[in-house]
């Protein structure tokens, strides 16, 4: 090799490394976290849990900002569409990559748009009814509901989540006819269930625990096969004999896809470091969370099996064709 061969070689490496050497450190400002929902539900109260963990793991300020509406589709499209650069994240809940665009075509997204950070918490969904509602039991809602149906109204967090696919796997399990009333997340439903403006709430249970623990709300029955030990006396959906209608909330943190590998990986550390604190599970748990910690391949795997399951109850319901 002439010296001028070995040169030239040194120059185009040099110019090849450039490129590399330029980037920059990730995080070097900021990150954005969009909280799908509005403030006062499960989505809200997780979000600011893990905030300060993640801020001191990344070591820059995560800022919270809330965008509700269409059962957490508009604060999930607008990430979707963010620059792919770490500075955009999501905190949201699996049903909005898993059910709302399975059964709502004016969706504008789907789960490939997105890279998976992991899953952080859970949350039961809960059957509630008002103090001073005429059911104390699930099983005098059930038979008032057959004897007046079309008559009774319940609210959920949105078409298409959780708490709404709660409630209608429970109407279809038990051949019932109730109105559905959309509200745009659990805080303004709850809101809407103290101010009796809907009858019955199909609703994230760690909402609704201080109510209920202050009798302000009586919890008829809540989703999953064992009971939450912050209301021992609410029965699960496996007890009554309906299983099918448990669909628990899952809080997980989404960046916009392409988003570079080192990035989504520093970000999946850090949540990963963030669910190994003992700081961290005693603040969900005080909060009524289940910690609820998934790999991102293991998340997305989970968010595709929903997916494929409530896109053919969607089918039995009629809600798509």
């Amino acid at each position: 090799m002439t010296a001028l061969t070995a040169l030239l070689a040194l120059a185009a490496a040099l110019i090849t490394a450039a490129p590399a050497l330029a980037q920059p450190a990730y995080p070097e400002r900021a990150i954005e976290m969009i909280v799908t929902f509005p403030p006062g539900g499960p989505t809200d109260t997780a979000a600011r849990i893990v905030q300060p963990f993640l801020s001191s793991q990344l070591k820059v300020p995560v800022v919270l900002v809330n965008k509700g509406g269409g059962g957490g589709a508009a604060g999930m499209d607008s990430v979707a569409k963010a620059k792919p650069d770490g500075y955009t994240i999501a905190a949201t809940v699996r049903s909005t990559v898993s059910i709302t665009p399975a059964v709502q075509a004016n969706i504008p997204y789907r789960l490939q748009d997105f890279e998976m950070i992991g899953s952080y918490a859970a949350s039961p969904q809960a059957i509630v009814v008002k103090k001073g509602a005429p059911w104390r039991t699930l099983e005098e809602l059930v038979n008032d509901a057959k004897k007046n149906p079309g008559k009774l109204t319940y609210g959920s967090a949105g078409q298409g989540t959780n708490s709404f696919f709660t409630m209608e796997l429970f109407k279809l399990a038990r051949g019932l006819d109730i109105a559905h009333v959309p509200f745009a997340g659990s805080g303004p439903l709850k809101n809407a269930i103290l101010g009796g403006h809907v009858e019955i709430g199909a609703i994230s249970l760690s909402t609704m625990i201080p109510v209920m623990k202050s009798g302000d709300v009586v919890g008829l029955v809540i989703s999953g096969d064992k009971r939450n030990p912050a209301v021992p006396d609410v029965p699960t959906m496996a007890e009554k004999g309906v299983a099918e209608a448990s669909l628990s909330t899952i809080m997980e943190i989404y960046a916009p896809a392409k988003t570079p590998k080192p990035v989504v990986d520093r970000l999946v550390q850090a949540l990963g470091a963030v669910m190994g604190s003992p700081e961290t599970i005693a603040a969900l748990e005080k909060a009524g969370l289940e910690p609820y910690y998934q790999s991102p391949e293991a998340s997305r795997r989970e968010a595709e099996r929903e997916r494929d399951i409530v896109t053919e109850a969607a089918k039995k319901l009629g809600l798509v064709k």
